[in-house]
């Protein structure tokens, strides 16, 4: 027996590294040769990819309009109430620490519906208006499963045909469901108060609807099998097996084989631009959620605005979508790196008439047309990826600043509630004119980093 196997292998009809690789992961699934999705089919899983950037955007902008609602709920101030963000940010740094690991094992096309369900779990616990301890747990739940979403769906984005395209309009579609959802909650706040917390159930049938559709879309299929193997991937199954990684001295990695998980891991964890990368997605993230969920209370207390103020943050995250459509040739024209420094001078001026005109049209005005001018950034950010970063470690990439993101977009609603709780509601101005000057800061070095030769 053994002597059979010798000689197969001496005539290469077993190929040993080959047939180990096909029985890692889910029965070897990832391994498989699988014709690769039509022109019809693709379409498809671009429509599945939106509808998972829709349900988180539509997460996102829940908070805004329903925070007055919730602290008098639950009876808590807005230190307290802020817990939720950093519930959601636990979440994610789990999927972020989890998630190269899992790729590898169950692929882009379990993981992902994965997601979509946990990202559920968290709705069942927030339907039913049970204590505020669950509440915040399940945002936990929420974050988690959003988190292996938002990985995978950016990475398979970036290596789609007309990748900036399909980039910024799912980040587009991203700010339409967080444009549809403040109407929503603003709807449930006025005319079902005492059990607005129903919302949530809308909220749990588009997850799970997300879910069937990943399902039934990618059939389970890894993210090679949707757009083929990487160049890089294909090259290194003629390479010698005993080829090591070794940093080169600059800190970059060489991609001399293809990385097992914790190779993968490590590379990031000692790369300086994916930190520059994080650190500026921690920023920004930072502005958009902390004036997507502060808004509509800095309206209602500090310009003397009502309840319907809650469309406020439907106006901030329509910018963001109508931002991300409309500049997407302007950003091409521009460039990713020049555009964003262009963008953020504009925010930036925007959010000093907001702190100094005292208007609630024109402060909601402003609003949205902040969320036009940021639109193309956090999209600019992970094309850069692709262009600074090696191929097989774009989904780690992406995972690390995504997790870096949400804590961003965690810490700084919650500081901004603790600065609030004190000074009033009206910091939130001088807050973020702070951020995007440091997120400007930040870019310089992200700008300046070279493109990674593949």
């Amino acid at each position: 027996m053994s002597g059979t196997t010798e000689k197969a292998r001496e005539e290469g009809a077993v190929d040993v590294p080959k047939a180990r690789g096909r029985t890692a992961g889910v029965l070897g699934r990832l391994k498989k040769d699988r014709p690769l999705p039509g022109k019809n089919e693709l379409y498809l899983m671009i429509f599945a990819i939106f509808m998972v950037m829709f349900i988180v955007g539509w997460n996102d902008a829940s908070q805004g309009p329903l925070l007055p609602l919730l602290q008098e709920y639950y009876q808590v101030d807005y230190v307290i109430i802020s817990l939720i963000w950093i519930a959601i940010a636990v979440g994610v740094v789990a999927a972020a620490v989890s998630n190269v690991y899992l790729a590898d094992i169950l692929g882009f096309g379990l993981l992902t519906p994965l997601g979509a369900f946990v990202q559920s779990i968290g709705y069942v616990l927030m339907c039913w208006g049970g204590p505020y301890p669950i509440f915040v747990i399940a945002y936990i739940f929420a974050g988690l499963g959003m988190g292996w979403q938002d990985a995978q769906v950016n990475s398979l984005a970036a290596r789609m045909p007309h990748a900036t395209t399909v980039m910024f309009m799912s980040h587009a579609v991203y700010g339409l469901g967080a444009t549809v959802s403040p109407f929503v909650a603003t709807a449930f706040v006025q005319r079902v108060t005492s059990r607005f917390y129903l919302y949530f159930t809308i909220s749990l049938a588009l997850a799970l609807g997300t879910v069937v559709v990943l399902l039934l879309t990618f059939k389970g299929r890894s993210e090679d099998q949707i757009v083929g193997q990487r160049s890089e991937a294909r090259a290194n199954e003629e390479k010698p097996k005993d080829v090591t990684m070794v940093p080169t001295e600059s800190g970059e990695v060489a991609d001399l084989e293809v990385r097992g998980s914790s190779q993968k891991l490590k590379a990031i964890l000692s790369t300086p631009r994916a930190y520059f990368l994080a650190i500026y997605i921690f920023l920004y993230m930072g502005v958009e959620v902390t004036i997507g969920g502060w808004a509509t209370t800095f309206l209602i207390e500090e310009r003397g605005g009502n309840s319907s103020s809650g469309y406020v943050s439907s106006g901030f995250f329509g910018g963001l979508t109508v931002g991300r459509i409309v500049l997407i040739p302007v950003t091409n024209w521009l460039g990713h790196r020049k555009s964003v420094y262009i963008y953020t001078v504009i925010a930036i001026g925007l959010e000093f008439v907001v702190w100094f005109v005292p208007s609630l049209i024109g402060s909601a005005l402003c609003f949205s047309l902040v969320g036009v001018a940021i639109g193309p950034m956090y999209p600019s950010c992970v094309m850069i990826i692709t262009e600074v970063m090696p191929h097989d470690l774009h989904t780690g990439t992406i995972g690390f600043i995504a997790c870096l993101g949400v804590v961003g977009s965690a810490i700084m609603p919650f500081i901004t509630g603790a600065i609030a709780d004190r000074h009033g509601v009206w910091v939130l101005q001088p807050l973020m004119v702070a951020l995007l000057a440091a997120s400007m800061g930040m870019w310089f070095f992200v700008a300046r980093a070279s493109t990674y030769k593949q």
